[in-house]
């Protein structure tokens, strides 16, 4: 059996969807393009008189940051959910196929 064959019959017998490894790479790129723009703005209010700086404008920067790492994070998440996916399929054609062979004497 070849192994997106066990990936796709793991994926119908349990209900699952297809995870998009492209949408998960693209996840990490935009999250850590986001997360340097809040660094850069930051770096750039830091290097300002702090007079001229109002307490709110530092919101920017932090959001930035956090939500950028959120989305990376969630890009790398998918990539582990696929990992574990397609290993669980490899020990359940593992399983089925000792199955088949009988039990161990």
């Amino acid at each position: 059996m070849a192994p997106d064959d066990s990936l796709d019959r793991l994926h119908r017998d349990l209900g699952l969807k297809r995870f998009n490894p492209l949408w998960a790479k693209l996840e990490i790129v935009f999250g850590l393009f986001v997360v340097a723009a809040g660094l850069f703005g930051g770096v750039k209010l830091a290097l300002r008189p702090e007079v001229e700086i109002p307490p709110w404008a530092w919101l920017g920067p932090v959001l930035l940051v956090t939500l950028g790492g959120y989305l990376a994070l969630a890009g790398h998440r998918s990539h582990l959910y696929q990992s574990n996916n397609r290993l669980t399929a490899h020990l359940a054609d593992l399983i089925r196929a000792q199955q088949k062979s009988g039990p161990p004497l």
